[in-house]
């Protein structure tokens, strides 16, 4: 009997419960490293290029003189850009790069503010903003009273404020007079009113300018002009069509 039969072989191939269970492991792991997470991230990444949209944020800044104010835009997508339209109210809005992905442009009009961006994968964004911290519209009249020939009222502008030195007004006979009295203090304003039309012109502090006529009664002419054309009856070449029509519907009828 040879003497070195019961010793181990180091050349022999190993086998067993336990051999079977670490090699099935570290084939496992293999296909999951080299084959699977690699086509998950492949594929994700094809997903992100052809599907992401471009991305930004608009700011519209404050106005120090209500003229004019400042859009800035700010990319927040990974992908570049292919292309970029700014428009207000419709109209083609100039900008300007000012930094590696912020654009900014100057306003100087209120209305809608729509950027249409178009990523380099043809992807497009449309954001909108409106913009209103611009003065674009004259003082409004408040609290209007009249009384004995007297016409008083307080002027309103809620953004540059009115020019009290700009109050004045006008009929046929004077091209210019001036009121009675201002207190600047609570905007109250007082006119004298005779036999004639009076006509209340007011500025704010940027030039938007107000036209406002009253009539001796202390009622405004254009409000009395609008509800005439509100309430005014079809000429009679209109009515003689209505009434034919209306005639011709009762011999159907009968």
């Amino acid at each position: 009997m040879n003497q070195y039969n019961n010793q181990p072989r180091s050349g022999r191939r190993q086998s067993g419960p336990q051999y079977r269970q670490d090699a099935g492991k570290h084939g496992f792991l293999s296909v999951l490293l080299f084959y699977v997470l690699p086509f998950i991230l492949i594929n994700g990444l094809i997903f992100f290029v052809v599907t992401e949209k471009p991305k930004g944020d608009i700011t519209i800044g404050e106005s120090s003189d209500y003229i004019s104010t400042t859009m800035e835009l700010k990319i927040s997508s990974l992908l570049p850009l292919k292309s970029m339209e700014v428009t207000l109210d419709g109209n083609p809005v100039e900008i300007t790069k000012t930094g590696s992905r912020i654009y900014t442009a100057n306003l100087k009009n209120n209305g809608a503010l729509e950027v249409k961006l178009t990523g380099f994968n043809k992807m497009r964004t449309a954001l909108n903003e409106q913009v209103n911290v611009l003065d674009d519209t004259p003082p409004v009249i408040k609290d209007k009273m009249f009384k004995e020939g007297i016409l008083s009222f307080r002027l309103e502008d809620s953004q540059s404020g009115v020019d009290y030195s700009s109050v004045t007004a006008y009929n046929e006979d004077k091209p210019e007079i001036l009121p009675l009295s201002i207190d600047r203090s609570t905007g109250l304003i007082m006119f004298e009113i005779k036999k004639e039309n009076l006509t209340i012109s007011a500025k704010d502090k940027i030039g938007n300018e107000m036209h406002v006529t009253y009539d001796p009664k202390g009622q405004s002419v254009d409000d009395e002009e609008l509800n005439g054309e509100e309430n005014q009856l079809p000429d009679d070449e209109t009515l003689e069509d209505t009434e034919s029509a209306t005639d011709s519907s009762k011999k159907n009828t009968d």
